[in-house]
């Protein structure tokens, strides 16, 4: 009985050993699992992260080739029959009114400076874009200025041309005086359509002569 009893207990105990150990296999099974799938899991992500990174490179490529050759076509097409300058100031268009004889070169900005040179850019989108191009001259009487627009009437056809050699023709459905201070013919609000307005003044600067124009359609 007594031998039974120390057969029975190294039993119990052997067997607790080999749950022990089971359990401590278990758990170390786990950890290596879990080693792996954090292993796996940041291999993954790099791989993701590759991914991205590749994929926000062939789009910077992409861009970058577009624009290079937005530039390159750009140059190729911008002032086709016309300066890019006169007299040290940027061209953006010409502007031609058969009735009056007026031929000249529209400036990118008005100032003091650029009014004694030609036609100015004085607020609005770019020549022949949707919106009011609005632009503002010296009443001159000269074939380079404003001060044959007076004459102007509704009917009366406008030509704009945009330095890709692009032109649109208008037509004038509007000619009146106003006060200097009155701004409202520089309003945007031309419902989708290209308009232009020019601008100019009476003798002694007394009045602002305003001539508008809407494209026409073929």
């Amino acid at each position: 009985m007594k031998t039974n009893f120390v057969c029975f207990k190294l039993s119990k105990t052997v067997i607790i050993l080999a749950l022990i150990i089971l359990v401590q296999i278990v758990v170390i099974g786990i950890e290596i699992k879990e080693v792996l799938e954090t292993k796996n899991l940041e291999q993954i992500q790099s791989n993701i992260n590759k991914v991205e990174n590749n994929v926000e490179n062939m789009v910077e490529n992409s861009i970058t080739q577009i624009q290079e050759s937005n530039v390159i076509k750009e140059e190729q097409e911008e002032y086709v029959d016309m300066p890019r300058e006169l007299k040290g100031y940027k061209v953006i268009g010409k502007l031609e009114i058969p009735k009056i004889k007026l031929s000249t070169y529209i400036l990118d900005h008005t100032d003091k400076k650029t009014l004694k040179v030609s036609i100015t850019k004085l607020y609005g989108p770019n020549v022949n874009e949707v919106g009011n191009f609005c632009m503002a001259g010296h009443n001159y009487r000269n074939n380079k200025m404003f001060g044959g627009i007076k004459k102007l009437e509704k009917g009366d056809k406008i030509v704009l041309t945009n330095p890709y050699g692009k032109s649109i023709t208008y037509e004038v459905y509007e000619n009146y005086q106003t006060d200097p201070k009155d701004v409202s013919s520089l309003s945007q609000e031309t419902m989708g359509e290209r308009e232009i307005t020019m601008i100019t003044c009476t003798a002694g600067a007394i009045k602002r002569v305003i001539v508008k124009a809407v494209e026409i359609y073929d």
